[in-house]
């Protein structure tokens, strides 16, 4: 990098955080509540749609995207569509109960549908994901940065976690919010920055007929087999699991829709995720397309996928002066953009679901807005300590980590996703029944993912270029889309080779299947139906207004709110 790069990098960073404190710091109408605190308020549209597509648009994603469309093609712009399906869902399914009870973490509905217990699992799913996957946010970009810049790994651990931190604690929620969304308007400056002045360097023709030619660009695998990596059918289903779990389910993406003043608003940002996802969507599946367009002859010589992007910034676009600097911003922010929502919404739920849950049993007095505001400050700073040291961690031990921390993440999501679709939509099973249900849901889930890094699963690639290599050799067409894995008895192995996409469906599967019939066995047991009552704010309003008729518990519900009306 050149010194104009550096001052690129650091302008935007600098512009960023400022803009995010200004906004932070503007005029309030009273003191702000506990909940505002917490969550943030008087956040426009537009802020808080950026800032939701940016808390899982992560440096991960912005380096490891591109990398995959290089390696695997692009089916995964089969994504499109299951945006317009998972979306909506999300909308007007799912964030009616959550917003209009007013939670100031999506864990108190567990507690309140059924009981603690499954409040508390959910919670230390939770936290034990963002723990480890901040940890890979931090590590994996500092790897992309150490690789453009003489800035040693170290040290960019140390600044990404510190600016990700100081967002929340000096300026709050709101602060992470507004410069969320700044830092996701900055990636899609970058991707479009960086595709123009590729298209400058090969014309779309020769970028067609390449990707064409490498099989990067087969849209059409309608293959059943649940081992596809990417099929159809596994980026349809399985990811519309996978996004309602991620912006249904997960406080990351609550918490931003908390922050709106009405439910409608709220709603409004759900589905233009949908506009702001495509867009992001097409722009890393274009990038990916122009790298494989660029290296088709020869691939470079790199350490891992993650640095594939960085050294196709370096090979094409660093002699506009500046672009490299922009890029590593870019790096910068979704990784800054992730780790501050992330601290936002761990604070919250140790504030919430920890410490006032232990005030109310030592029957000590309620928390205040002021000891509120002071754990907003401190607790982010404790947790960025936390996930550095993790980091730490995770540069030596890069492989057994990083693995873990994905298979977490991943796999953490569906038994969480499960028992909301239990509790929203299955009146009938009650608190021992679901803790059951969603205990299984987590001991298959993570039996299929840990089960998947000990078989050693693992895509096929496709046909990379060769260099000087004039040897000619033959690629099998049909392995496009498999996965490979260590031979186990009777086939066994084949289980564990199923698409991750599918984790999170599995899990549902599990957790409601598990919850019914662990339900009607109670119910035998004690031979008597279960008449405990849920409370119709608790229950999706879709099965309220389509099944009180035919349901006698729901039906019990209705009459007794009319008359209160």
């Amino acid at each position: 990098m050149e010194i104009l790069d550096y001052v690129t990098l650091f302008s935007c960073l600098i512009s960023i955080s400022t803009y995010g404190f200004i906004k932070s710091r503007a005029p309030q109408n009273g003191e702000q509540s506990v909940h505002a605190t917490m969550v943030g308020s008087g956040v426009s549209i537009w802020s808080a749609t950026l800032s939701v597509c940016s808390g899982f648009i992560s440096s991960i994603s912005l380096l490891g995207f591109p990398a995959e469309i290089y390696y695997q093609g692009g089916m995964m712009l089969w994504f499109a569509p299951m945006y317009v399906i998972s979306f909506p869902i999300v909308a007007y399914v799912f964030l009616p109960v959550l917003y209009n009870l007013k939670l100031t973490t999506i864990y108190e509905y567990f507690e309140r549908r059924f009981d603690y217990k499954c409040r508390f699992v959910t919670t230390s799913l939770f936290c034990l994901q963002m723990l480890l996957y901040n940890s890979v946010a931090l590590y994996a970009p500092s790897l992309a940065i150490a690789s453009l810049t003489k800035i040693p790994i170290t040290i960019s651990i140390l600044i990404t976690a510190t600016l990700s931190a100081l967002y929340i604690s000096v300026g709050g929620a709101k602060a992470g919010i507004h410069t969320s969304a700044v830092q996701m308007a900055l990636i899609f400056l970058t991707m479009a920055f960086i595709i123009s002045i590729s298209l400058r360097e090969m014309s779309i023709d020769d970028v067609y007929t390449s990707v064409v030619r490498g099989k990067r660009l087969i849209l059409n695998d309608f293959r059943i087999d649940p081992t596809i990596r990417h099929s159809v059918w596994s980026l349809v289903i399985g990811g519309t699991g996978n996004i309602l779990a991620l912006f249904a389910a997960n406080q990351l993406s609550i918490q931003r829709y908390m922050a709106m003043d009405s439910l409608k608003s709220a709603q409004k940002v759900v589905l233009l995720n949908i506009v702001c996802n495509t867009i992001i969507l097409i722009s890393y599946v274009s990038v990916g397309l122009l790298i494989y367009a660029h290296y088709k002859e020869c691939h470079p010589k790199i350490g891992n996928a993650n640095e594939l992007l960085p050294q196709f910034v370096t090979d094409v676009i660093s002699q506009y002066p500046g672009s490299v600097g922009l890029f590593a911003a870019a790096v910068y922010s979704a990784g800054i953009s992730t780790l501050s929502a992330s601290f936002t919404a761990v604070s919250s739920i140790v504030i919430n679901d920890i410490w006032k849950v232990y005030r109310e049993h030592k029957k000590l007095p309620a928390l205040d807005g002021q000891q509120v505001k002071r754990a907003m400050r401190i607790l982010p700073l404790a947790l960025s300590f936390v996930s550095i040291f993790v980091a730490f961690l995770c540069s030596m031990l890069q492989s057994i980590i990083l693995q873990v921390s994905f298979i977490v993440f991943g796999a953490g999501g569906g038994p969480v996703l499960g028992s909301f679709v239990v509790g929203l939509f299955i009146p009938r099973v009650k608190e021992k029944a679901a803790f059951v249900g969603l205990l299984a849901s987590i001991i298959a889930c993570f039996a299929i993912s840990i089960g998947s890094v000990l078989v050693k699963v693992k895509p096929v690639p496709l046909e990379l270029g060769q260099c000087l290599n004039q040897t000619v050799t033959f690629y099998d067409e049909s392995l496009i889309g498999q996965v490979t894995s260590v031979p186990l008895a009777y086939g066994f192995d084949r289980i564990l080779a199923v698409s991750y996409q599918y984790y999170c469906i599995i899990a549902v599967i599990t957790n409601v299947a598990v919850s019914v019939v662990m339900q009607r066995l109670l119910e035998c047991c004690s031979l008597a139906s279960n008449h405990s009552r849920v409370s119709l704010e608790l229950i999706s309003p879709l099965l309220t207004y389509s099944s009180s008729k035919h349901d006698p518990e729901l039906k019990t519900h209705c009459t007794q709110q009319d008359a209160l009306l």
